[in-house]
């Protein structure tokens, strides 16, 4: 090796070193000295407003970024049922249980008359108490053989009452029973002659001194004792005891002059009617009695109506004397939903979902029918657990009018929507909000750099004007 002679070795720059050059090369935001930038009162009050409306922007964005938010679309109903079901409750304030009846008819052709299956059917009194469950449908009663005669031709011997003759027989007598009629009434007339035989019979037997048997037309000089015993109904058998005028025990046994004299033989020196009731002989209601009716009917998808009215194969009515007033407790369709599946549903799912709930409807006139028009539409509400619930949305008009001769009832007419609507819960994605919040920022820094930018340009333009001034 030579003295006085030196090697140098170049090494070539490492791969990470160009690395980060090249990332300097790229860089959007280059910094500039801070002694090379100026601060100004005007620029530090407009960076602190700016700063308050970034933050109120950001919270305003992130609370709705928190919300769920509900999209609404309407489609034809794909529902593949062929029946709906009514769920409701309702409250008719003057007709009795015993005469409430429950009918459906549709387009189709469907007529069902009293339905009882699901309904049960609550007693009320005239302050709308309940006292006690009724049958859900009425008492058989066996009636005498009908016989071609001249109703005319057979003997009046049992007497007539009114009000007047009515008080002096309850105070004479142990056991007073009083045939409510009307000429007019097909039961009535058909009643006639086995009341005036039981009459005969009653009268020739050792407890005839303490009782008596007497009627009322109810379309002639009775037509005031009915009035004050609240006779609607024909015929009527009220039933009298302890000397008192006032009663609200009925005959519910059967129609026949066989059936009649035992129940007198029975109840003659009975003071209370206790026996009578528990053997189905008679029943005990109270003045102005009503009828809670609820529970749920399913019905053809096709348009159709349920009613309620006065309805009996043992009685008639007087049309003009019924009054079918009533309160609408609930009324919805569909499935009955759960507190927790109702309170899952939005605010206007909510609100239509039992629009006749706690209304109430009255009868202004006589023979008066109260309708309602609902018009339904099927509602899905799909979860974002991707869980469905079904229901029923429906809208409410009610009227009233006088029926003619016919009976008045409360109607409720229903009409299925062929359409669906369907409310979707959906929330706004991360990746939007984010898009959100970057746009907000950008946005106001950009604003307000323009904004400080013309400020601080515009000062000083007016600043050395005013300074050339002077020197001039």
């Amino acid at each position: 090796r030579k003295k006085g002679r030196c090697s140098v070795s170049l090494r070539s720059p490492s791969w990470s070193t160009v690395s980060m050059e090249w990332l300097k090369s790229v860089h959007f935001y280059r910094k500039v000295p801070k002694d090379l930038t100026e601060a100004t009162l005007a620029g530090g009050t407009i960076s602190l407003i700016s700063s308050i409306v970034m933050a109120y922007l950001f919270i305003s964005n992130f609370s709705s970024y928190l919300q769920i938010e509900s999209a609404t679309t309407v489609m034809l109903d794909e529902s593949q049922e062929k029946k709906i079901q009514i769920n409701f409750d309702v409250k008719l304030h003057h007709l009795p249980c015993s005469f409430a009846s429950l009918d459906i008819s549709d387009v189709m052709g469907t007529h069902l008359q009293n339905v009882s299956t699901n309904i049960v059917k609550v007693r009320l009194d005239s302050s709308g108490r309940t006292m006690g469950r009724a049958a859900p449908t009425p008492k058989k009663i066996a009636h005498a053989e009908a016989k071609a005669v001249n109703v005319e031709s057979i003997p009046k011997l049992s007497p007539e009452v009114d009000s007047a003759r009515l008080k002096e027989a309850v105070k004479a007598k142990r056991l007073v029973l009083v045939n409510f009629y009307a000429p007019w009434c097909p039961w009535s007339r058909r009643l006639q002659p086995v009341w005036e035989e039981a009459y005969a019979n009653v009268m020739r037997t050792t407890v005839a001194g303490d009782v008596l048997m007497a009627k009322a037309d109810c379309t002639g000089v009775g037509g005031e004792l009915c009035r004050e015993q609240h006779v609607h109904a024909f015929p009527t058998i009220r039933v009298y005891r302890r000397h008192n005028h006032i009663s609200h025990e009925s005959y519910v046994g059967d129609r026949t002059h066989e059936a009649l004299e035992q129940f007198i033989a029975s109840n003659v020196y009975d003071a209370d009617h206790g026996e009578a009731v528990e053997a189905g002989e008679s029943e005990v209601g109270v003045i102005g009695e009503g009828c809670g009716v609820r529970g749920l009917v399913l019905v053809n998808r096709v348009p159709g109506n349920f009613h309620i009215s006065a309805h009996s194969k043992s009685h008639s009515f007087q049309p003009g004397k019924l009054n079918m007033s009533h309160h609408v407790s609930m009324m919805t369709f569909g499935r009955a939903l759960s507190p927790t599946m109702f309170r899952l549903l939005p605010e206007d799912v909510a609100n239509a979902h039992n629009v006749l709930a706690n209304t109430s409807h009255i009868a202004t006139g006589q023979n008066t029918t109260l309708e309602h028009y609902l018009k339904v539409v099927h509602t899905t509400y799909e979860l974002r657990s991707r869980r469905q619930l079904d229901t029923y949305q429906y809208t409410a008009n009610s009227n009233n009018y006088q029926d003619g001769g016919s009976l008045p009832a409360a109607v409720f007419s229903y009409d299925m929507s062929p359409m669906q609507v369907v409310v979707k819960e959906e929330k706004k994605s991360f990746a939007s909000f984010l898009t959100q919040i970057c746009a907000i920022i950008g946005g106001v820094f950009t604003v307000t750099g323009l904004i400080d930018g013309l400020v601080y340009h515009g000062s000083n333009t007016i600043r050395k004007k005013m300074e050339l001034g002077k020197h001039m």
